[in-house]
């Protein structure tokens, strides 16, 4: 079980590998209004159409800022935070009967923080990257078509990013100019996204005031700070080493296969072009 964790681990650029440690400090940046939950539904490999896989996503809504991350991530982090040694996540490992949520879609993106900004926060082999981009991203055009959706009234509004022609449904009546990964800037909640081949697809699920105090933060690690496009070389460069990632991380010679094998598989991200 551990191997294959690790395994798992490795392939989805979770922080085990690197020297453990439990004592970062929290950065709090502000409370969390509302919580929106959406479902995804992604094609991991472009040539196995028939493959789809799913995830939670949650997008924390905050007065000026929000965060956007899998529910699955969020799990892991929150357990993280009150493991206080390593043997202690060596036993997390081990237990079969309750295995850490694991999530195949691992960044954590804030919106308007800092002011104007997007912040990128994602982890491969080498470390915690973090990386910026204007906030203002999209150049949207919004269209006559109208529906209904999940119980509101939805309008349609196109955009290109990221190498795909993207569709978005948001709703007039959620006030929030957010939405999910890093989608924003239309005049009411993105509800329903997608890309024009349904590679990746965002539907609301639901939206509900936090049951008690929760913040807005992050786990200040030893940050990699980075670029974009220098950030996506790393991971490309991590990508096409995965053999000998996998032999130094101690795993056996097929399990080196397995990973190169399911690499492979993962060949459409969702952003194609990161310029």
């Amino acid at each position: 079980m551990k191997k294959y964790f690790l395994l798992y681990a490795l392939i989805f650029s979770l922080p085990v590998f690197a020297q453990l440690r439990f004592d970062y400090p929290i950065k709090e940046i502000e409370p969390t209004q509302l919580i929106v939950t959406y479902s995804l539904k992604f094609q991991q490999d472009s040539t196995n159409p028939n493959f789809i896989r799913q995830e939670d996503m949650l997008l924390f809504l905050g007065k000026k800022v929000s965060e956007f991350v899998s529910k699955d991530s969020y799990r892991y982090d929150t357990i993280m935070r009150n493991v206080e040694s390593e043997s202690e996540f060596r036993g997390l490992i081990a237990d079969q009967s309750n295995p850490l949520p694991l999530s195949r879609f691992t960044v954590r993106i804030f919106k308007n923080y800092p002011k104007g900004k997007l912040t990128c926060i994602e982890h491969i082999i080498e470390g915690t990257f973090k990386y910026e981009e204007n906030l203002n991203l999209f150049k949207w055009k919004l269209t006559g078509d109208m529906a209904s959706l999940y119980g509101y009234k939805v309008q349609k509004a196109i955009t290109e990013f990221g190498g795909r022609n993207w569709i978005a449904w948001f709703a007039p009546d959620l006030p929030f100019n957010d939405g999910p990964y890093k989608f924003s800037g239309l005049p009411g909640l993105i509800v329903k996204l997608s890309d024009s081949r349904n590679h990746y697809v965002f539907e609301f699920s639901s939206i509900n005031k936090p049951n008690k105090q929760l913040m807005i933060d992050y786990v200040e690690k030893d940050f990699i700070e980075s670029t974009k496009y220098n950030f996506f070389r790393a991971k490309d460069a991590f990508r096409e080493d995965i053999i000998n990632r996998a032999k130094t991380a101690g795993l056996s010679a097929e399990l080196q296969q397995t990973a190169a094998q399911n690499m492979a598989k993962m060949n459409n991200p969702i952003e194609l072009k990161r310029k």
